[in-house]
């Protein structure tokens, strides 16, 4: 056996493997005689086939399974013991020929691509500086916030006028195609129900506030529901295939309004709201509790928006340049469902950045000796599930003994726990390069802060 490295860049090489009789002739012998022991032929009792025929039917696809076999453990073993730093796995190179002509030789060459990682060293350091915002919360913020909170408190009315916060229950029916008049067989008066400031087409939304009980209205079925074919197909109980055939202007008749009503601010309210003793007594420490509430929930966000901000550090510092047309087929070769000649350039552009910060991370990781204890992966899934909990209404304490015992039974999910080993060295790697940088405090407004991010998502195409 010959196994030689041929490298054409720092990003590409490939691996040939020769194999000769020698290496592959005892496997295969091996695998003939268990199969002359096990082989069902006609005319002969089960086990009792003749050497000569079982060679005769197995024998070249036995040879092809064992020499698959050989060169596949031997790439890999090659990889390991040479202690390349490859992305993804081998595949079957179109730089170098294979030979695998079973039928006439008995010599064979196999090739196989490989992908390099980049070698680089670490460019962060405290010349590198990001803002640290410092969010203000003012009386507009604490004020929506308790409106919103009364709102939820509060119960429903009935009103007589609509106005754009209100729910205005209706009776759809389909028109015809002049929109005029019912469309004979169309859907009809099906209930449903919406909130004007809710619709972001401005003509529908205008039509639908000021009216009364009885009233009708023509709307664009798509414009009603801003052109979301789930909420469309869940309120006129149709499956989406059927909605291309819909005509799209609609016939609304006003079956009913209804108007939030606030809660009262009183010392019920605040008990309800915060439970247990310790609840505020008057509106103005329920104002500063609610304003402790919001700072935190701030300080949280520009927690979050710092790790954004160092994830494009750390790319926009580490250009990397990767085996792309390599990773192109390695990813056609492997995810087929996904990829494909007619997808692979758009998607892979979303891989490789994702792959690009993935070695950056590794490699933080490797310097700093960062690694996921069975401990701190146990409180990363905690947190995880919390998050999740919380996203339905539920607040969960970390050391809530449902929340330990749901997490212990993932823990035998290989797939799971290698999740969430993956975002605690994400965490500990950006946490570590908070260390190394520098940051300015910067005070800024809640309204200021949104238009930052949003700008910045916006010239990243987020």
């Amino acid at each position: 056996m010959n196994v030689q490295l041929h490298s054409h860049d720092a990003l590409n090489a490939s691996v040939t493997i020769d194999l000769t009789p020698e290496d592959y002739q005892e496997k295969v012998q091996s695998e003939m005689k268990r199969l002359q022991r096990t082989a069902n032929v006609k005319g002969f009792r089960p086990g009792k086939a003749p050497v000569g025929m079982i060679n005769k039917l197995y024998g070249k696809a036995v040879l092809a399974d064992v020499l698959q076999t050989i060169a596949s453990d031997t790439m890999n073993d090659y990889v390991q013991k040479e202690n390349l730093d490859i992305l993804g796995y081998p595949i079957s190179s179109t730089r170098m020929e294979s030979d695998i002509d079973i039928e006439n030789k008995t010599d064979f060459r196999f090739a196989f691509d490989l992908g390099l990682a980049p070698q680089f060293e670490l460019n962060v350091s405290s010349k590198d500086k990001l803002d640290k915002f410092e969010i203000e919360v003012g009386d507009a913020e604490i004020d929506k916030d308790i409106e919103y909170a009364r709102q939820r408190q509060g119960g429903m009315e009935d009103t007589e006028v609509s106005a754009e916060a209100d729910v205005v229950y209706m009776n759809l029916t389909e028109l015809d195609e002049k929109g005029k008049s019912p469309l004979e067989g169309g859907v009809e008066n099906k209930p449903v129900s919406v909130v004007p400031e809710m619709i972001t087409d401005a003509k529908t939304k205008k039509a639908l506030i000021g009216l009364k009980v009885g009233d009708t209205v023509t709307v664009d079925l798509k414009a009603l529901f801003n052109d979301n074919e789930t909420v469309i197909s869940s309120s006129l109980g149709l499956p989406k295939e059927g909605l291309a055939d819909l005509n799209a202007k609609f016939q609304g008749t006003v079956s009913e309004i209804k108007r939030r009503t606030l809660a009262e601010l009183n010392e019920e309210y605040f008990k309800q709201m915060f439970g247990g003793e310790d609840y505020p007594k008057t509106e103005a420490e329920y104002r500063e509790r609610i304003k402790l509430n919001l700072e935190r929930y701030y300080a949280n966000e520009a927690d979050l928006w710092i790790d954004h901000e160092i994830g494009h550090l750390l790319l926009s510092k580490h250009d990397l340049a990767l085996p792309d047309e390599f990773l192109k087929r390695w990813l056609m070769a492997n995810k087929p469902d996904d990829y494909n000649q007619e997808n692979i350039d758009e998607k892979y552009a979303e891989e490789r950045s994702a792959l690009q910060r993935r070695l950056v991370i590794d490699k933080i990781a490797a310097d700093s000796k960062i690694e996921a204890s069975a401990e701190d992966i146990m409180e990363e899934a905690k947190v995880y599930y919390a998050g999740m909990y919380r996203q339905y209404g539920m607040n969960i304490d970390l050391g809530d003994a449902f929340l330990t015992e749901t997490v212990q039974k993932r823990m035998s999910d290989r797939e799971f726990v290698s999740q969430m080993a993956d975002r605690v060295v994400y965490r500990k790697a950006y946490d570590h390069v908070k260390t190394l940088i520098s940051f300015k405090s910067k005070k800024i407004s809640v309204e200021k802060y949104f238009e930052h991010v949003n700008k910045h998502k916006h010239e990243h195409g987020e």
